[in-house]
């Protein structure tokens, strides 16, 4: 939730749901924070949804590996020679 009004001597302190696109894990705090947005254009993908009280969860698709944090909101396609099941797994050599 985000804070609406502190409390003061008349009132007290008053919160309300964060709006779209935020998110709060930390409702008695009063901050709601930007959803992560998932580069599908870098090979990430999102796996659950950003709510009231949860980021947004992304994951780097097969061939691409975590480029940046939080892991799988941004990926790079695996070099030459090496490959990557998905799922914000390292990018390894063929053997």
């Amino acid at each position: 939730q985000e804070l609406l009004r502190r409390c003061s001597a008349s009132a007290d302190t008053e919160c309300g749901p964060c709006p779209a696109g935020y998110f709060s894990s930390q409702p008695q705090r009063g901050l709601c924070r930007s959803c992560s947005i998932c580069n599908t254009r870098k090979g990430s993908v999102e796996v659950k949804p950003c709510e009231k009280t949860s980021d947004s969860v992304c994951v780097c698709l097969a061939g691409f590996a975590p480029a940046g944090s939080p892991a799988g909101r941004e990926c790079s396609r695996c070099p030459e020679g090496t490959f990557s099941r998905g799922r914000n797994e390292n990018c390894q050599p063929w053997t």
